[in-house]
């Protein structure tokens, strides 16, 4: 952090130079210009001490500010992303606790409606019920096994719901994938 801070120019920098110029004179000689550089009497000689202290960077003070709405924006947007995984996860268990509970009450409904058909039979059996009872109670016992199959593929498509939602559905099927060979 320290790093891109200075590299942003937030905190304050010093830059030190020491230029040297040397004589380039035509009679002189390197001899001659080494000697008045090691005796300091050659007087082009210079020191300069830079301090850079920013007062207001507003570059660096965007790139910060941008930043941190990029940051909290990532952290909204993953918390978004698990309520959103989180609630979908509850919906899959709910419709399957649900597709249960209409399956077991289809099986109860599918008795029951065997039972009404053989007692309208024993009834037209004896004499006491007409044909169209027997019919209507047939017609009712299709009826109950229809929905039972129907609740039990319901409950089948909650089971995959469910296993989709939570990452399972390939596993569950024993699905692998395989990278490509190059």
């Amino acid at each position: 952090m320290f790093t891109g801070a200075l590299a942003t120019g937030v905190i304050p920098s010093l830059l030190k130079t020491v230029p040297l110029t040397l004589p380039t004179a035509g009679n002189t000689g390197l001899g001659t210009s080494l000697t008045q550089v090691f005796h300091f009497t050659y007087p082009a000689y210079g020191a300069t001490l830079s301090l850079n202290l920013p007062l207001k960077n507003h570059s660096a003070e965007a790139d910060l500010a941008d930043a941190a709405v990029s940051r909290r924006r990532d952290q909204y947007q993953q918390r978004r992303t698990t309520q959103n995984i989180t609630l979908e996860v509850t919906n899959a268990v709910h419709a399957l606790e649900q597709a249960k509970l209409s399956m077991e009450a289809s099986k109860v409904a599918l008795d029951l409606a065997e039972k009404t058909l053989h007692a309208d039979e024993r009834k037209y059996e004896l004499g006491a019920e007409t044909v169209f009872f027997v019919l209507d109670a047939q017609t009712q016992l299709a009826q109950a096994e229809l929905n039972l199959i129907q609740s039990q593929v319901n409950f089948q498509i909650a089971v995959s719901q469910l296993d989709h939602a939570t990452g399972d559905l390939m596993e569950h099927h024993h699905v692998e994938i395989q990278e490509p060979v190059k």
